[in-house]
């Protein structure tokens, strides 16, 4: 078998495979031969139909399936000779099969990109000092007592205030006319929480039950529906019902009803609210860390990023879009999204996240960091913890789903950032505001 590779630029690849006549005519008998035996023709008596009928009833069968078998059986081996590790899957471009002549077939296909880094180790970087004050403790607390109020339709004839839960019947409408899916009945939108649209909001106040009103209000470029992000929105109100929160006392008895293992005073509640609240402060200011590094190592060096490399990232990232929208009940369409536009607005960023990859990777060869048995050992046994079940399914779970690979991969990176993090000279700042410190969520479930 003879090959040779074609040099399309820094990463890109053109791979040319010629197959000796000799082994063109072996396969081809072989398969010949095959299809004999198993032939079952008008006239003949099975396994006794002339090599000339079989070839000329299945020729296009035949051919197809010598070349296939050529080239899965040369392609492995002329890989074999690249010296650069792929970075996307051969794709054929042409293949050339006559009897009695060699067989040739082309495959483009990237390689990773070869390059030296240094510079990683000494990084100045700066970190929020974790503070969890006691008014942020007290804050969680009190949205704890929201989370779990109880609602009761008011019984005197009073107006809509702020702070109480309207239950709406509203139909929206853009200026084409009736917007899709804006139709909801039964709406329960606690006024004055700025959760929906304040403008929407401040206009409900002073309602009564069984009061209509038309409402226009315009939405921000940046909000979550895309259906109504920049526009102006005119809804069709009618106020059905005006409902009040009954807070729950903030107590032992409280507490204890949240049904939280180690919980049985308010006291303890506190604790394991600032518990919460600080490791995800501190999972916060850690990846803000990590976040710089990162940005530092695409500095260090410029390379081109694969393109198969960042297909597999944007594929990942709209999986994950996909799978946190149908947990909240949506879907892509529902959000008026199409994966050809995301993968237009994803792009940028899963090239960074190639690109930084390849760097750790790069760094945990020269600096030989591996992935113990360890390592791994203790991964399951955190996602037990976490998730309840034992570590033998949790190993089981990983095999069956061919995800241990992708779980060293990930712990690979982790330990060649905290390798960046350990050299790094670390400057502790004060926290800004509140962190946007939103924790302790998983208290309240």
């Amino acid at each position: 078998m003879d090959f040779n590779i074609e040099e399309l630029g820094p990463i890109k690849r053109k791979m040319h495979v010629t197959v000796p006549a000799e082994t063109v005519q072996s396969e081809l008998k072989e398969l010949v031969e095959g299809l004999r035996k198993q032939a079952r023709l008008k006239g003949f008596r099975p396994g006794k139909v002339p090599i000339s009928v079989v070839r000329r009833m299945f020729a296009a069968h035949i051919e197809q399936e010598v070349a296939q078998k050529l080239i899965s059986n040369a392609l492995p081996e002329a890989l074999g000779k690249v010296e650069q590790a792929l970075a996307s899957q051969p794709a054929l471009e042409d293949s050339h099969f006559e009897e009695g002549q060699p067989f040739t077939f082309t495959v483009s296909f990237e390689v990773q990109p070869e390059f030296e880094v240094s510079g990683y180790e000494g990084f100045n970087l700066t970190q929020e000092k974790v503070n969890v004050a006691d008014e942020m403790v007290d804050k969680k607390l009190e949205d704890l007592r929201m989370a779990y109020a109880n609602t009761k339709s008011i019984e005197d004839d009073r107006p809509l205030a702020k702070g109480d839960l309207a239950v709406l019947d509203y139909s929206a409408f853009t200026e084409e006319g009736p917007l899709e899916g804006g139709a909801n009945p039964n709406y329960q939108l606690e006024v004055g929480a700025g959760y929906f649209n304040e403008e929407f909001e401040d206009a409900l106040v002073g309602l009564k039950k069984n009061d209509e009103k038309e409402i226009t209000v315009p939405f921000q470029e940046d909000h979550y529906n895309p259906k109504l992000a920049g526009k102006q929105i005119r809804f069709e109100v009618k106020l059905v019902d005006i409902k009040e929160k009954i807070l729950p006392e903030l107590n032992d008895e409280f507490a204890k009803d949240l049904g939280r293992e180690g919980i049985d005073s308010l006291e303890s509640l506190k604790a394991k609210v600032r518990d919460d609240m600080v490791a995800t402060e501190n999972r916060r200011v850690e990846s803000n860390l990590q976040d710089q590094i990162r940005d530092k190592l695409l500095e260090l060096v410029e390379f081109e990023a694969p393109d198969g490399m960042v297909q597999q990232e944007l594929d990942a990232m709209i999986n994950n879009t996909q799978f946190n929208l149908r947990r909240s009940g949506l879907s892509m369409e529902a959000m008026g999204l199409s994966e050809e536009k995301m993968r237009e607005d994803y792009r940028e960023e899963a090239e960074k996240r190639v690109k930084v990859g390849l760097i750790l990777a790069k760094i945990a060869k020269d600096k030989a960091i591996e992935v113990t048995d360890q390592d791994v050992e203790d991964q399951i046994m955190t996602v037990s913890r976490d998730t309840g079940q034992p570590p033998e399914a949790i190993r089981d779970i990983y095999n069956k789903n061919n995800l241990m690979e992708s779980m060293t991969d990930s712990l690979l990176t982790e330990k060649t950032l905290k390798f960046i993090t350990d050299s790094a000279n670390i400057e502790y700042t004060e926290p800004t505001g509140d962190s946007g410190v939103e924790a302790a969520e998983n208290t309240a479930e």
